[in-house]
C-alpha cells in the first residue's frame, strides 16, 4: 500500500469515525431529553447530561464536516462541494450512509486515477 493509499484510508477512517460519533451523541442526546422530558423528577445530573451530549454532538458534526471537506480536498474537489453534500454534512445524523457512499466511490476513483498514472 503505497502512502497515498494510506492517507486517503486515514482520512475516510477519520470522517466515519466522527460521523458515527455525531450520530451516536444525537442519539444518547434524544434518549436523555426524553428521559428528562417524560420523567416526573428531573435532578441537576440529567440537565448537566443533557447539555453536555448537545455540545458533543455539535462539535462531532463540526468535525465531521471538516473531516469531509478535508477528504474533498485531498482528492482535488474541494470547489465542487455541492449543497446537498452541504446538507448531508450538518445532517450527517440522518444522511451519513448516503453521503459516505458517494465520497467512498469518488475516493476509489481517485486511486484508480492514481495508480493507472
Amino acid at each position: 500500500m503505497s502512502g497515498k493509499d494510506n492517507v486517503l484510508d486515514k482520512l475516510l477512517a477519520n470522517y466515519c469515525f466522527w460521523s458515527l460519533a455525531a450520530i451516536g451523541s444525537f442519539i444518547i442526546l434524544v434518549s436523555l431529553f426524553l428521559s428528562a422530558v417524560f420523567i416526573q423528577r428531573i435532578n441537576f445530573l440529567m440537565l448537566v447530561m443533557v447539555l453536555l451530549f448537545g455540545f458533543l454532538w455539535i462539535g462531532a458534526t463540526s468535525i465531521s464536516r471538516h473531516s469531509f471537506v478535508l477528504l474533498k480536498r485531498y482528492i482535488g474537489r474541494e470547489g465542487e462541494i455541492s449543497i446537498l453534500e452541504f446538507l448531508s454534512t450538518q445532517l450527517v445524523v440522518f444522511l451519513f450512509p448516503f453521503a459516505y457512499r458517494k465520497i467512498k466511490r469518488e475516493a476509489e476513483l481517485y486511486r484508480k486515477k492514481n495508480s493507472a498514472d
